[in-house]
């Protein structure tokens, strides 16, 4: 097997790997920003933009990122078609550099997939392109150009470029081609200043000129984009390399890529995708190991923490294991990104707040920079019409969701609760969301947030997750009053046998404060409490910082408590 062929295996399976298992949030962050309709209004709407061709072929491609597999797998050969066709035109390890720089691009999360398709299918325009054989076929160029940039946009100039690059250095007549190459660039500008003074005027120049939904964010166009285009033109390069220069230049590629990729999926934005990734599919025993394993800080990183806690009924046993930022760390607050209520909304769904749901939802999906829909945002608007009994609106998001490929078995399940109710019971999460849904109106307020948990609860007792929610939140406000005050809520509905050591330390400790001594206490507070607050307590008094970095008091109330009064 050859080296380029070692080169192309090595590169594709560690494409796969880094995005299949390293970065599969990133998978996950781009197929919740669009949403792929099969239909011929859908095609003919992007048919109908410069470069749409690409961006419906992008987002074709980008449906099948629900799956990390198949998304992994989407994205390492389109990484590795680009580095194979360019190596056609010379030296194998320069047409390396454009897929290395893809990768590291890719890292930008407003970067849309719309871009290195849009390379790749101008290197295969490219390629075809050669293949013509017929007399005057560059002067053809001028029709088939106008055509390639109404189908990919930007990639229209990489594929002139290639084009006349390689027309120059395989003719004899290179100043006369050179001309050519200008006037085929003139005339593509020229075409593309018409389009958008007398057709696209609703697009400033600099979309129509540097691509349509190649970037999130209109009007903007990173200089990675034209750096990776410029690469393309390397592969020309025919520099016979010795095997030392050979080996030299692959390993600059490789330890400037591997910079490159540790520098643009940088931790601090990537934790909060990895967050949202682990809440939507649920991934509650990850999500826990990896907040545990960075020691997270944040309120998106709190919620996500106590939404997985109370998922798996954990939440008042292990609410200090981890770190908490307040009260906005259990329910945040809408800012204004796409992403920054995810956690939230999958929380409020949970516990039975049905319009916060759509609200957050809405929220999110108006938030998508480029104005894209989405199909995890649609379907859970669309479950909580259902919950709802609003059977109409519903029903208008069920029909696009029955237009996709992954949603559209959950689409057509859906669809038959809207004509039978009583089918609603075969889903448990829907049954037990309709029994909790508080249908009296509610008027959300994050500060009356407790009220609003204490409400949910009262209305329905089975309503664990509402009640858990309202105590810890206490705890966290560290207001014993109101927790003293909430919790024979509790012990009326579930007794005392088996009180979360949580609560126990807290309603202890409130005792103590009140006054009481440790004999006095109430009984369900077991002895290994109190001998945990005895210890605490001795401790304390001997030596305040000792005490409050002791692993053994890391995870309980009283260091909690007292961290913020000293």
């Amino acid at each position: 097997m050859s080296k380029t062929n070692i080169c192309t295996i090595v590169f594709a399976v560690l494409a796969f790997l880094f995005w299949g298992f390293i970065h599969p949030e990133w998978l996950s962050c781009h197929e919740q920003y669009q949403l792929f309709l099969f239909s011929s209004d859908y095609l003919l709407e992007h048919l109908a933009l410069p470069g749409g061709f690409v961006v419906w072929l992008s987002e074709f491609l980008v449906q099948f990122f629900y799956n990390r597999f198949l998304g992994a797998a989407v994205v390492s050969i389109v990484l590795t078609l680009i580095f194979v066709l360019l190596r056609r035109n010379g030296n194998d390890i320069f047409a390396l550099i454009p897929s290395v720089l893809l990768w590291i691009y890719s890292g930008d999360q407003s970067m849309l997939f719309a871009f290195p398709v849009s390379i790749l299918t101008a290197v295969s325009a490219y390629l075809l392109f050669n293949k013509i054989d017929f007399k005057n076929k560059n002067y053809f160029q001028f029709l088939l150009i106008a055509v390639i940039y109404w189908l990919i946009g930007y990639g229209a100039f990489i594929y002139a470029v290639l084009v006349g690059v390689d027309i120059i250095i395989k003719s004899d007549q290179r100043s006369k081609n050179v001309i050519l190459l200008g006037a085929q660039l003139l005339f593509l500008c020229v075409l593309i200043l018409c389009i958008g003074r007398f057709i696209i005027i609703q697009y400033p120049f600099c979309d129509l000129f540097f691509g349509i939904d190649y970037y999130r964010l209109h009007m903007t166009t990173p200089f990675w984009q034209h750096l990776i285009a410029a690469s393309c033109i390397l592969t020309f390069v025919s520099v016979k390399l010795n095997k030392i220069l050979s080996y030299s230049l692959l390993g600059v590629i490789a330890v400037g890529g591997v910079w490159g990729i540790i520098s643009f999926y940088n931790f601090e934005t990537y934790n909060y995708f990895k967050i949202d990734y682990y809440v939507r599919y649920q991934k509650w025993d990850n999500l826990l190991n990896y907040a545990k394993r960075n020691n997270l800080q944040s309120d998106f990183a709190s919620t996500g923490v106590n939404l997985a806690l109370a998922a798996t009924g954990q939440l008042p046993q292990h609410l200090f294991d981890y770190n908490q930022t307040g009260s906005k760390g259990m329910l945040t607050e809408f800012d204004y990104t796409c992403f920054s209520c995810g956690p939230t909304a999958e929380a409020c769904y949970r516990l039975g707040l049905v319009n916060s749901v759509l609200r957050y939802n809405f929220d999110m999906q108006a938030a998508i920079l480029n104005c894209k829909n989405s199909g995890r945002f649609f379907k859970r608007i669309a479950e909580a019409y259902i919950i709802n009994n609003r059977n109409d609106v519903a029903r208008m998001y069920i029909n696009k969701l029955k237009q996709t490929l992954f949603y559209r078995s959950w689409a057509l399940s859906a669809e038959e609760c809207l004509t039978d109710r009583s089918k609603i019971n075969s889903n448990p999460e829907w049954a037990n969301l309709v029994k909790y849904h508080y249908c009296n109106g509610l008027n959300f307020s994050h500060s009356h947030l407790i009220e609003m948990l204490l409400i949910l609860f009262n209305n329905n007792t089975d309503n664990r997750m509402a009640l858990d929610y309202a105590l810890s939140l206490c705890l966290i406000n560290r207001d014993l009053n109101s927790f003293v005050k909430h919790f024979p809520l509790y012990t009326a509905n579930f007794g005392t046998s088996n009180i979360p050591d949580i609560y126990q330390q807290a309603f202890l400790f409130a005792c103590i404060q009140s006054g009481l001594s440790l004999d006095a206490i109430p009984k369900f507070i077991t002895d290994d409490v109190k001998t945990l607050f005895r210890e605490f307590d001795s401790a304390y008094l001997l030596n305040y910082e000792k005490a409050m970095t002791n692993k053994k008091f890391s995870n309980t109330f009283w260091k909690y408590y007292l961290s913020a009064t000293n």
